[in-house]
């Protein structure tokens, strides 16, 4: 056992090609194929894994690959940044179903893969949505406040319509788990979104995605969009996929459906793997349902999580990207910034209710990651659409939102109609919305590298200073704690549901400075670690 282990721990460093010699098995099955251009060319340098073991393709694009046949599910590549693969109703498939393939003595032959070359490989766009969560519309939690599945229809289109913006790089796009809440039936009402927004979604599993009726519980994940962990490269970044969701049977209940955060041994050993073929020069985007690195300022400390930390400390630069919390929160040490940890807020919007909010006060939407080689740059994207209509008997007044539905169903700014872009990256809100004489302002994506946001009143600058966490009773966002409270009141099925506690500490990303006005106009503008900068101008 251990010698097996030891081997299945060393990625094998010499690909072999498929001659009449190399043609033994190397582990109790052996996998046999090329990797090649759609000009028939082979291309070398390729890596191709069974979810375990990891192999590069020969100069002629030929590889031989080790496979466990009791673990192994599917053979997949990790697509360089120069090709990519075929796109079926907007998914990518890097991978061929091993029970699809053909073995004769242990050996599978010819399990070959077609990439296409990319024309512009050097820049690209990321689009990064999380937990869409979507429930059938006749469930109860689906009857509060917005059908889930209306929210998914508005996400889809406002996707399509901003890649339709982007004509001068590929897009791509990946979704940080819990495509629905346990209800695999509803896959392929993702998919066929999916198949409208005009570019490939790589997909993470979520503890939701997660069936819990069985042991093997992520087979209709799998049947719906193939591996669960694995990589790919884009302009020079190498992007990971990782399923971070331990899930655990619950002798009480008698099904899987403890949730725990970490790796399993066998994923844990195939990043291993994985990165063995990376240099540590490349910049890598690690993406996972849970959060790895850190999140609301504590570390975190799932299975293999402080291994993986350690292993991505020897690399000049680490993206840690999850979903899971529901939140936007980006973290980096400026005394160590080669690993930071992202967190993206429920596309979606809020949980059980899908309302226009999250937590941390960030509207419906999703990150835009620019990639330009080692260059990787951010912004968030409300999302525009409500077009589904509220389903309880009593609707919030919103009265600390600083923007409204239009009759068209479009999200515009109170202050001057103006549709909300790329260019709203934060809410600030007058005097006396948190109980005194501040203006206060919540940055949605700020973290150490931005500058603090400056409030101008009558020509004269203030740096506005962060609120910390020796300031509990404004470390919140005005209208999250507004809706909250509204629904506890209101709805009697949220009003013990501890989401929805009236004044939740999770959000980081608030500043205030005092004005001695009783009434006046200012202007607060932030520049973000990329050197943007937005404004936004307060009457009061």
């Amino acid at each position: 056992m251990m010698a097996c282990a030891l081997f299945a721990c060393k990625p094998m460093e010499k690909p072999q090609g498929g001659d009449k010699q190399d043609d033994q098995p190397v582990g109790n099955a052996t996998v046999l194929g090329t990797v090649k251009g759609s000009d028939g060319k082979g291309i070398a340098g390729v890596v191709v894994s069974d979810g375990l073991h990891c192999v590069k393709t020969d100069a002629s694009g030929a590889y031989k690959l080790p496979a466990n046949l009791k673990d192994t599910k599917f053979i997949f590549v990790s697509t360089p940044s120069t090709h990519s693969a075929p796109v079926d109703g907007g998914l990518p498939v890097f991978f061929k179903k091993l029970s699809d393939c053909k073995q004769e003595g242990g050996i599978y032959k010819g399990v070959d893969f077609s990439l296409a070359k990319i024309s512009n490989p050097n820049r690209l766009t990321l689009i990064i949505t999380a937990d869409p969560q979507p429930r059938a519309s006749t469930a109860g939690y689906d009857k509060i406040g917005y059908h889930s599945l209306d929210c998914c229809e508005d996400m889809y289109k406002d996707l399509k319509e901003f890649k339709a913006t982007i004509t001068d790089r590929p897009v791509y796009g990946v979704a940080l788990g819990d495509i629905t809440h346990e209800n695999a039936s509803l896959y392929n009402n993702y998919k066929k979104g999916l198949s409208t927004v005009g570019y490939p979604t790589y997909n993470v599993i979520g503890n939701h995605d997660h069936t819990y009726s069985q042991d093997d519980c992520e087979d209709d994940f799998e049947a719906a969009f193939g591996p669960c962990n694995y990589s790919f490269n884009l302009a020079g970044v190498h992007v990971v996929v990782l399923d971070d969701m331990l899930i655990n049977f619950d002798s009480e209940s008698g099904v899987y459906k403890k949730v725990n955060d970490g790796l399993t041994e066998e994923i844990w050993t195939w990043l291993k793997n994985d990165l063995s073929f990376v240099s540590h020069d490349t910049p890598l985007i690690v993406c996972a349902h849970s959060p790895m690195v850190r999140h609301n300022n504590n570390q975190r400390n799932g299975t293999h999580y402080a291994d993986c930390r350690a292993l991505f400390q020897q690399y000049d630069k680490v993206y840690q990207w999850a979903g899971h919390v529901h939140t936007s929160y980006n973290w980096v040490d400026k005394s160590n910034p080669n690993v930071e940890a992202h967190s993206v807020t429920r596309t979606t919007g809020q949980l059980w209710t899908n309302e226009y909010i999250s937590s941390n006060g960030t509207p419906r939407g999703y990150v835009v990651v620019d990639i330009d080689g080692k260059d990787v740059s951010w912004k968030f994207k409300p999302i525009f659409y409500q077009s589904g209509s509220y389903l309880g008997s009593k609707k919030p007044s919103y009265e600390w939102r600083d923007w409204d539905y239009n009759s068209s169903g479009v999200a515009v700014l109170k202050s001057n109609g103006k549709p909300l872009t790329d260019e709203y990256q934060m809410h600030v809100y007058r005097p006396g919305a948190y109980g005194d004489g501040y203006i206060y302002v919540n940055v949605f994506l700020w973290d150490e590298l931005w500058k603090n946001p400056v409030l101008t009143v009558g020509g004269v600058p203030s740096t506005m200073s962060r609120i910390t966490s020796a300031q509990q009773n404004y470390l919140y966002d005005c209208s999250n704690k507004e809706i909250n409270n509204w629904y506890k009141i209101n709805n009697s099925t949220l009003a013990g549901n501890s989401d929805f506690s009236a004044n939740p500490s999770a959000c980081h990303s608030i500043f205030r400075a005092f004005v001695n006005e009783e009434h006046g106009t200012g202007t607060v503008s932030v520049t973000d670690r990329f050197g943007n900068n937005y404004s936004s101008t307060i009457t009061w």
